[in-house]
């Protein structure tokens, strides 16, 4: 198993501290525009950055799943690769579930946190071409 983060991974995660970001920032501008929205800041900040850390987090299983299975015959490839879906769908579960029982930050920003994960694959040929760009 390859212990090195690729390229393809490192965009990815790009991506979704990107989004991220990009999020947070339209939370800043909703909260400015509308004052009355802005003591709720720090909880959707907080339950926000929790989701993208769960994001990253899932990003990097997702990886090393896929890594792990493509060695596998196809039978316990598949028989991998389920069983590590499960293991994410757990996880999600279990952030949400602990985001909500000890009141860390708002449970829908730590779902859009996680959501962060797609929009880090639909940027991560932009968040590469940047990459290449910037280090030759």
């Amino acid at each position: 198993m390859n212990r090195k983060i690729n390229d393809t991974l490192a965009g990815l995660m790009a991506g979704i501290v990107f989004s991220g970001a990009v999020i947070q920032a339209g939370d800043l501008i909703f909260a400015a525009v509308w004052p009355q929205f802005a003591a709720a800041r720090v909880d959707f900040a907080l339950g926000l950055w929790i989701g993208v850390a769960t994001a990253l987090v899932l990003a990097v299983h997702l990886y090393r799943s896929i890594d792990r299975a493509l060695d596998m015959q196809p039978g316990d490839a598949e028989k991998c690769m389920r069983k590590a879906y499960a293991t994410r769908t757990a996880m999600i579960l279990l952030v949400a579930g602990v985001t909500c029982y000890f009141k860390i930050g708002y449970v829908m920003a730590v779902f859009l946190g996680m959501l962060c994960l797609k929009f880090g694959a639909f940027l991560e040929p932009l968040m590469h071409k940047l990459w290449e760009k910037f280090h030759k």
